[in-house]
C-alpha cells in the first residue's frame, strides 16, 4: 500500500468483560478517580481534626464526610466500570469501520457515533485490545478494539500501524506487556 492512511479496517463483534477491563486499566480512568476520591476524604479527615468554633476537638460532620469519601474510593470505580459495560452490551453487537476519516461505529442501519481522528488524542496497545481515547463534543471517548475481531490477513499490525500514524501512543508501562 502506498499509504497507511487511505487504509480501510472493518470489523463487528461483541466486546468481552475481560477485553473492557484490560482497556479501562491501560487508560487509568478509574485509577485516577480513585486517587481523587482518596485525596479529597485525607483533606476532609484533616480538616475535621482542626478544633471546631464551639471548642470542640473534632468536627464529626466533616470526618463521616471523609469516611464517606473513603469508602467510595473503594467501590465507586468497579461500580462504574461495570455500569458501563452493562450499557456496552445493552446496544448489542457493533459494526466498526476504521478509516482515513476516523471511527465509524454502528448497530445495523443505524449509525451510533462518528469520531475523526482530528478528536482521538491518545492510544493504547495491551495483549488483547487496542484502546483510544479522545472528545466528542462533552464527552470523553473510549474505543475499544479487540484484537480478536481483526481476523483479515495482517489487519491486528495495520490497526496498530495506523494508530501509530494518527494518534499520539501512550508511554505508559502498563501497555509495554503487549
Amino acid at each position: 500500500m502506498d499509504d497507511i492512511r487511505q487504509t480501510t479496517i472493518a470489523f463487528s463483534g461483541i466486546l468481552t468483560r475481560e477485553e473492557f477491563d484490560e482497556a479501562v486499566a491501560a487508560t487509568g480512568w478509574f485509577r485516577r478517580l480513585r486517587w481523587l476520591i482518596v485525596v479529597a476524604a485525607v483533606l476532609m479527615a484533616a480538616l475535621s481534626l482542626r478544633p471546631s468554633a464551639h471548642g470542640g476537638p473534632v468536627n464529626a460532620g466533616l470526618l463521616t464526610l471523609a469516611l464517606v469519601y473513603g469508602v467510595l474510593g473503594l467501590f465507586l470505580p468497579p461500580l462504574l466500570a461495570g455500569r458501563m459495560f452493562r450499557a456496552d452490551q445493552a446496544t448489542g453487537e457493533k459494526q466498526a469501520v476504521v478509516d482515513d476519516a476516523g471511527f465509524v461505529v454502528s448497530r445495523g442501519s443505524e449509525e451510533l457515533m462518528r469520531v475523526p481522528w482530528r478528536t482521538l488524542y491518545r492510544s493504547y496497545e495491551t495483549e488483547r485490545v487496542y484502546v483510544v481515547t479522545g472528545r466528542l463534543g462533552w464527552k470523553t471517548s473510549l474505543l475499544i478494539v479487540p484484537k480478536r475481531l481483526l481476523t483479515g490477513s495482517g489487519e491486528t499490525e495495520l490497526m496498530g500501524v495506523l494508530l501509530e500514524t494518527r494518534v499520539r501512543r501512550s508511554k505508559s508501562r502498563r501497555t509495554q506487556g503487549r
